[in-house]
């Protein structure tokens, strides 16, 4: 049985939610993937504590594309743009998928069925993303907040193979890996204030991410405005109890206090962490009770990719 061609286009950081489901799809052995992407090798820009215009990160991390474009070509360019990039620039796929968290083709791509993955609808503009979805034939939305008539809701995941326990001495209170919003700061600051040790930086990704959260007696969120981030489904799989805000689509999953600790404020959200630190033995319970239903309810990103072919058709 012949193999499914399916061409991916991302923008290709060492990590992005592109490398999880290109990672998925390199896990099938009825697939063959070919990413087309602007290609930034060990650098994302992403702001470090102290300032900076973005980080190296570990050359381990990095994962060559099929085709690597010039990384200032950010946004949209029309297909043929990419052709003398690609070692076969006539290639037909079965599927092309594009994963857009930033970049995206304005024309159609050569491909009988053509996606569209809008990874982050809160924080990029719906015209933008419209380029990308008029020359597509399914759109799926990562946030239900943000969705349009017609899109499929595609809800972040976490990968088993970086996301899982680990046992660890614990050297903080509480961490939050992400980008340094003036909200999260002031949430670290009043928790600190309140005499925890709290672990909040950006940088570690995959293996070094989940050790540093294995060391932390509790996971922190606080989106960026309506999303339901990634780093909710990875600390479930890691097994860690978890405080985050209220967001809209976290209550098609999980369920309050049984799942997870919740807050709307600054002072709830320290109020809440203060409680699961003095509560261990409850808030591991809430963290296992979260554990068992996001490694048992299709919630990897495995799971979310085969949702795409099956909901495109093409498996």
């Amino acid at each position: 049985m012949s193999k499914l061609k399916i061409g991916l286009s991302s923008l290709n950081f060492p990590v992005t939610m592109a490398r999880y489901m290109w990672g998925a799809l390199d896990e099938r052995d009825d697939v063959e993937t070919y990413m087309i992407a602007p290609h930034y090798g060990d650098f994302i820009p992403w702001t470090p504590v102290g300032g900076g215009n973005g980080i190296h990160l570990p050359a381990k991390y990095v994962k060559e594309p099929w085709a690597a474009l010039p990384a200032s070509w950010y946004s949209s360019i029309p297909y043929p743009m990419a052709k003398p990039h690609m070692p076969e620039p006539d290639i037909k796929f079965d599927v092309f998928i594009m994963i857009d968290a930033g970049f995206r083709f304005s024309t159609r791509p050569n491909a009988d069925v053509v996606a569209h993955i809008l990874t982050d609808p809160h924080a990029i503009a719906p015209r933008d993303y419209s380029v990308g979805s008029r020359v597509s034939d399914h759109v799926f939305s990562m946030q239900t907040p943000y969705m349009k008539p017609g899109e499929h809701y595609l809800p972040y995941a976490y990968s088993p193979k970086w996301h899982y326990p680990e046992d660890a001495e614990k050297e903080y209170d509480a961490c939050l890996i992400g980008l340094l919003y003036d909200h999260r700061q002031l949430l670290m600051s009043q928790l600190r204030a309140k005499g925890l040790e709290v672990y909040y930086n950006i940088g570690e990704v995959y293996d070094e991410y989940r050790q540093r959260y294995a060391k932390s007696r509790l996971a922190l969120n606080w989106s960026s405005k309506l999303d339901l981030p990634t780093r909710v489904f990875e600390a479930f799989a890691m097994n860690i109890p978890l405080v985050t805000n209220r967001v809209p689509d976290i209550s098609n999953f999980f369920v309050e206090d049984e799942h997870y600790l919740g807050f709307d404020t600054i002072g709830e959200g320290v109020e809440k962490a203060l409680w699961a630190i003095n509560n261990e033995d409850a808030a591991l319970e809430m963290a296992h009770a979260a554990y068992r239903k996001v490694t048992s309810s299709g919630h990897s990103w495995k799971d979310r990719m085969q949702f795409v072919l099956e909901t495109i058709k093409v498996i």
